[in-house]
This record gives structure tokens, C-alpha cells and sequence, in this order.
């Protein structure tokens, strides 16, 4: 087996010697031959530097070409150092590119071969891999704004600034400090769930019908006043599907039976139902959900007014 076989066992073992980020062709126009083609590999142009040269390792003669054909001195040394990754990158090197809304990486062979165009390939070790070691698709909404500012890099290779990022990222790790902001949240949402059961029916309904508004849904109206709940006739502005809402402090599963039905008598207008109950009765609890009416209790009221920025709101509210 060849060294740069052991890319993926290295990368859960031990720390890549560097990351470096490859754009794939100007345009990103090698981008799927590279990543889906048969023969997966790093690919770069520089058709016209002297493939002989760099094997060797004689930069600075590299250097000279560029500076003799009218680059600046800053420019002629940013472009060696690009080559010299390619050429010099250990097959302990982490490579990492975007491609079809992922960040994709992989490991290399040492090999660099000339192709009849001048364009230069190294081999990717195993294959390029857009999840990661866990399983998890490393999809651009799961991805740092400072990583993916990289795809307006004007070259085409560079060194990854933070290592350790894109290490965790691909061992599907989570920093501790996330992982304890993520246990704060939870027991925000918890504390918050016990405050809202204790809410007056009123104020939960003025709650819900907030959660909704800052979630950038439309009232259109509020019907049934006269009643101890009421129903929120609400419109998604981006795909101007209606919803209706039906807020209780206390309900039972008759309740809910009987909202079903008024449900199935309303105009085939509603992409959904909601009934949004606080304080359900135990014959709730095991309820099975139905596609066109969800039952909503206040575990998941306490998300959304963490998520909505309304926690603040429920804690003024307990005073």
C-alpha cells in the first residue's frame, strides 16, 4: 500500500502537517473532472512553467521565468510558492476545495505529471470526500463565513489559516466551548418551558402570535375573540402558503378531535393546522401526528422563542 494511502486513517490519528485550499481551474472548470471523474486528482495550469524545473526544485529560475515575462517581484513570488505547494506538499498535506455547495477534501500523492497540454495532476491518495469521518455532509450552511471567504481567493492554492477548524470540521468534532453553548441553550429552553406553562392564557397567545411575526410570518387575522382561545390566520410572505393557528393554555384530546374536524371543513387555502397547547392533558402526550395538523406543546414553544429572540419576553412575562 503506498504511504499516501493512509490519508483517511491519518487524518483520524494524527494532525495533517498543513491544510491547503485548491481552486480547481479558473471559473472552477476542472472542478468536476477532478472531484467526479474516474481518476480523482488535484489539477493546475501554469502551463507555462517548466515542468523539468520545478521537479527539480529550482525555484528561483521559476521565479526568474515570471519576473521575465513582466510580473512584479510580489506577484512572481506569490506564484512560486503556489507551484511549489503543488510540487513539494507532502502526501500528509490535507487538500481541501468547494464544489456543488460542499467543502470537499482529500490526501495526495507526491507524483506531479506534466500532461500533454502543460496542465500538471497529482492523484488524490483514496478519493475526494464531501462528508465527515462521522458521516455528516459538510454543506456551506455548516461552514464558518472565515472558511468560505476563501472562494474569492484570486490564486489558485493557499494555506489554510486555521488548521484546527478545518481539522475538527472534517473529524466531525465539536469545540468544547460550542458544545457547552449548546448545553446552556437547552437548559435555557428548558427553565423557559416551565416559566410559559405557568403563563397567563393571554400572554402565551400574545407569545405565540409573536413567534410567528418574528419568524417573518404575516397575521392576516385573529377570529373566535369572543372565545378563551383563538385562531391565527397566518401567511408565509416567501411562499404566500396560509396557515392556521389554534392557541390553548389546556386542552384534552377532544379538543384536538374537535379542531380536526373544523379543520377538514376549511378552505383547501391552508397548506397546515396548528394546535398550540402549553399545558396538555396526559391523553395528549402519546398523540400521533398528523400530516395536516400538528400538535405543538411548549417544549417546542420554548425553541422557538429562544430561536425568535423572545426569551427575554417570556422571563419579563414570569416577574
Amino acid at each position: 500500500m503506498k504511504s499516501g494511502m493512509l490519508g483517511i486513517d491519518m487524518m483520524m490519528k494524527v494532525t495533517p502537517s498543513e491544510v491547503l485550499y485548491i481552486k480547481l481551474g479558473k471559473g472552477g472548470k476542472w472542478e468536476k473532472e477532478c472531484i467526479e471523474g474516474e481518476e480523482q486528482k488535484l489539477k493546475v495550469g501554469y502551463r507555462e512553467v517548466d515542468h523539468g524545473l520545478c521537479l527539480n526544485h529550482e525555484w528561483e529560475k521559476v521565479r526568474e521565468g515570471f519576473l521575465k515575462s513582466g510580473k512584479k517581484k510580489g506577484v512572481a513570488t506569490s506564484l512560486v510558492n503556489q507551484i511549489k505547494d503543488f510540487y513539494e506538499a507532502g502526501d500528509d498535506v490535507l487538500w481541501i476545495t468547494f464544489y456543488a455547495g460542499r467543502l470537499w477534501w482529500c490526501f495526495s500523492e507526491r507524483e506531479v505529471t506534466l500532461l500533454s497540454d502543460g496542465d500538471k495532476i497529482r492523484p488524490v491518495s483514496r478519493k475526494w470526500e464531501y462528508k465527515d469521518i462521522k458521516g455528516g455532509p459538510l454543506l456551506f450552511d455548516r461552514l464558518s463565513g472565515s472558511l468560505l471567504s476563501l472562494q474569492a481567493y484570486r490564486g489558485t492554492i493557499c494555506k489554510v489559516r486555521d488548521k484546527k477548524y478545518i481539522i475538527e470540521k472534517i473529524k466531525g468534532e465539536t469545540p468544547p466551548e460550542v458544545n457547552e453553548a449548546k448545553d446552556a441553550l437547552i437548559g435555557l429552553e428548558d427553565k423557559l418551558a416551565v416559566i410559559i406553562k405557568k403563563l397567563h392564557w393571554k400572554d402565551f397567545e400574545a407569545l405565540i402570535d409573536l413567534i410567528f411575526r418574528q419568524a417573518g410570518w404575516q397575521r392576516l387575522s385573529v377570529i373566535g375573540e369572543e372565545q378563551k382561545t383563538f385562531d391565527l390566520d397566518l401567511l408565509s410572505p416567501i411562499t404566500d402558503n396560509r396557515y392556521l393557528a389554534q392557541v390553548k393554555s389546556k386542552a384534552k384530546k377532544e379538543h384536538l378531535d374537535d379542531y380536526k374536524k373544523k379543520c377538514k371543513e376549511m378552505p383547501k387555502d391552508y397548506k397546515k393546522f396548528y394546535f398550540i397547547v402549553h399545558s396538555p392533558n396526559p391523553d395528549l402526550k402519546d398523540i400521533r401526528q398528523d400530516d395536516a395538523v400538528e400538535l405543538i406543546t411548549v417544549e417546542k414553544v420554548a425553541q422557538w422563542a429562544v430561536k425568535h429572540g423572545l426569551a427575554n419576553w417570556v422571563i419579563e412575562k414570569a416577574h
